[in-house]
């Protein structure tokens, strides 16, 4: 998960620019451009980010993008912490939450289908999307 300053915008304008400057204008191209480098492509950003670029199946948009591993301003993040602290955030943002966390988290855990936490303490690494959430303003999602 990206966690930097770059929005979203910004991100595939810089993407957009490294591959026309690389010679990459179609699909054909960008085919040609991932077979060099054995399908895989990473581009550094502005602010220091390596981005990892794929084929997609799309044939219109046909560039997977995403965060290189221990890249700088990402981390790694599991379905069920980044499920569980959206579903988190949306439930705030109507008016849903008691103000228990525990019993919140585990309540909307229980709607989408996962284990409960025991404890706060164990629920860490949900807290930090959280706390990234609240801190973005949450203006990407």
């Amino acid at each position: 998960m990206y966690a930097g300053d770059l929005p979203t915008t910004a991100i595939f304008n810089e993407v957009r620019s490294q591959l026309e400057m690389a010679g990459v204008r179609s699909r054909a191209d960008y085919e040609g451009f991932l077979a060099q480098t054995n399908d895989y492509g990473t581009l550094t950003l502005s602010d220091t980010s390596k981005w990892i670029l794929r084929l997609a199946a799309n044939k219109d948009n046909y560039i997977h993008l995403h965060p290189g591993r221990y890249s700088p301003h990402t981390f790694r993040v599991k379905a069920s912490a980044l499920k569980t602290a959206l579903a988190w955030w949306m439930a705030k943002q109507h008016h849903l939450l008691t103000g228990n966390l525990l019993d919140d988290l585990n309540h909307l855990r229980h709607g989408l289908r996962l284990s409960p936490l025991r404890n706060i303490a164990e629920s860490s690494h949900i807290l930090e999307i959280m706390s990234l959430l609240e801190d973005t303003g949450s203006e990407e999602i």
